[in-house]
């Protein structure tokens, strides 16, 4: 008979049930002394530990970038500098390439304007600025950074650029493709 999880009282209990359904007597005649007998309690045979299956994992919440600015200046804009701020062919830089005249032909052309404010220190445009070339149907423009777009020339020609930046305009400047 298993006895775990039982008490010694239940134990004798039910010792003294079984012996008086065998035909003893559920009461000795004289009461006899004995040893305490220890029961040692049987451990319970360990429980599987459930396996946890892979928690579906909250996607990262981002936390908002700042907006790239030039600085902290938010003076109005008095006048903006423009020019080539350098020259790329097959992605390599070509050297000495700011404010190039001359560019070949597939070569990037990476353009800057820096807005400044009476101080001429620069600041921060409040409005997107506007490119404008004198021949738009030749160029390829990308790039992501509204002051620095890069043109590529589809074909041999000259393009005058300028940027206006918060209705300020800038410098026009020249690059021929050959």
């Amino acid at each position: 008979m298993a006895c775990r999880g039982w008490s010694i009282t239940a134990v004798a209990l039910a010792a003294l049930g079984a012996l008086a359904a065998c035909g003893g007597s559920a009461t000795p005649a004289t009461p006899t002394a004995s040893a305490p007998v220890a029961v040692t309690p049987t451990p319970a045979a360990p429980s599987p530990t459930p396996v946890p299956s892979p928690a579906p994992t909250a996607a990262p919440v981002p936390n908002p970038e700042p907006s790239p600015e030039i600085n902290d200046n938010d003076a109005p804009v008095d006048h903006v500098g423009a020019g080539v701020y350098y020259v790329d062919c097959n992605g390599e830089l070509v050297p000495n390439s700011r404010n190039a005249k001359e560019v070949p032909v597939g070569c990037r052309v990476h353009l800057d304007a820096t807005p400044k404010d009476a101080d001429n220190v620069p600041t921060n445009p409040r409005y997107t600025p506007e490119w404008f070339f004198s021949d738009p149907g030749n160029i390829d423009v990308s790039g992501t950074n509204p002051l620095g777009p890069m043109i590529t020339a589809r074909r041999g020609h000259k393009q005058t650029i300028n940027v206006w930046v918060d209705g300020v305009q800038s410098n026009s400047f020249s690059v021929t493709f050959y």
